[in-house]
């Protein structure tokens, strides 16, 4: 059915083409252009005009009224050779990208952004997969390179995003959180990869880079930046820290008679926490358990000591806080106690360039349960660089998508 054209010029915004009609056939809207002959059709590269060649037909996808109404505009695109220059070109309507229009792109884009593929595929009528496909086509044509260019401090992490061990490394920003690297796996390479992407300039302005205790990402920090300090995350230590009480309590649990086990069940979650934290109720549980078990009394104070180590206000005053409380690990009779202690000897330089920087992976760790809440919006990854890109637009601010031709 044929509907009268009222102002469809400014809503398609294709200027060099005129509406001819719209066609509404009861399940989508068709707009029918074609290119107005009183331009000339000129070569883009060097502006003479040029002998139109073929046609050719198209029909377009463009943003309809819902997902039981799309909209598809129908017209004819000419191919032209340029004398001159001995070039072709076809001119097609501004906006349009392929099978699809900018506009539309960025409608799906940005329902991606708040709901899964296969919602945002329902929304726009199209299949999870040609949103996924979408998606990731406008991601690439907005989101802005990662600034490399005056980083001080950095962020470092691996992330589980498979099952059976499949992990990536990634790299932000901690200044401005922005993510900057990822890379499949959790091996050397794959954080040299990022290093070696930088200029020796890039690399000169680089202080500190944060991590956890993974020894072979420390290697490629020394080899890269060998100016700059490397920082042992203190709640990846606090972590590990809380394993050692875990196991102190598990070993307490197996040593104890069957009437003092009642004072460990339930324990777990008292042990970790920080003084003055708990419910009154907790409190007094957990004062029964350290006064009856010498040694979760003995783990659960020396917890409460480590923190302060990263309260210290200087580099000298942590580390002498940090070799006060090794020397304290090392002389306890509890041996998981003393494992841990030896263990915060070697890494004691990583531990207190914390009072120098002040940096943490708290950010990072935001960032991985980010990660996490787009694999399971996408039901799993199809691809690791979309799952980036992805993850950037979260953070990044995109670029405004640009009506014309990728």
């Amino acid at each position: 059915m044929p509907v009268q054209v009222v102002g469809i010029q400014c809503f398609l915004n294709t200027p060099g083409w005129l509406a001819d009609r719209v066609v509404f056939s009861g399940k989508d809207l068709q707009v029918e252009l074609h290119r107005d002959r009183r331009l000339a059709l000129r070569c883009p590269h060097c502006g003479e005009s040029m002998t139109p060649s073929r046609t050719q037909s198209h029909r377009v996808r463009d943003i309809g009224l819902g997902p039981d109404c799309p909209l598809w505009l129908i017209y004819a695109s000419t191919q032209g050779r340029c004398r001159p220059c001995g070039r072709y070109h076809t001119e097609h309507p501004l906006g349009v990208d392929g099978t699809t229009t900018i506009r539309f792109q960025a409608w799906v884009s940005s329902m991606c952004r708040v709901m899964t593929l296969a919602d945002a595929g329902e929304m726009a009528g199209i299949d999870p997969s040609t949103a996924w496909r979408i998606d990731d086509r406008h991601l690439r044509r907005t989101l802005p390179e990662p600034c490399l260019d005056g980083l001080t401090h950095l962020l470092v992490d691996e992330k589980s995003i498979r099952r059976r061990h499949g992990y990536a490394t990634f790299v932000i920003n901690a200044g401005n959180g922005e993510p900057l690297h990822c890379a499949e796996g959790k091996r050397s390479d794959s954080l040299a990869s990022f290093f070696e992407k930088l200029t020796p300039s890039q690399r000169a302005s680089i202080r500190a880079v944060c991590m956890d205790r993974a020894g072979h990402f420390r290697n490629v920090v020394k080899k890269y930046l060998p100016q700059a300090d490397v920082v042992f995350d203190k709640f990846h230590i606090i972590a590990n820290y809380n394993a050692t009480i875990d196991a102190v309590r598990r070993q307490a649990w197996h040593d104890a008679e069957q009437q003092d086990k009642r004072f460990i069940k339930g324990q777990r979650y008292n042990l970790f926490a920080r003084k003055g934290t708990l419910k009154p109720e907790k409190q007094v549980d957990l004062d029964a358990l350290l006064a009856a078990n010498a040694s979760l009394s003995e783990a659960y104070v020396l917890g409460d000591q480590l923190r302060s180590v990263w309260e210290q206000r200087s580099v000298e005053t942590a580390r002498q806080a940090l070799d006060d409380w090794i020397a304290l690990a090392l002389a306890s009779s509890v041996a998981h106690i003393r494992a841990f202690g030896a263990s915060l000897r070697r890494s004691a330089t990583e531990i207190i360039a914390y009072a120098k920087h002040r940096i943490t992976n708290g950010q990072m760790e935001g960032f991985n349960n980010l990660v996490s809440r787009l694999i399971h919006r996408a039901n799993g990854i199809r691809s690791l660089l979309y799952l980036f890109r992805r993850a950037r637009a979260a953070v990044v601010r995109p670029r405004p998508a640009v009506c014309g031709p990728a």
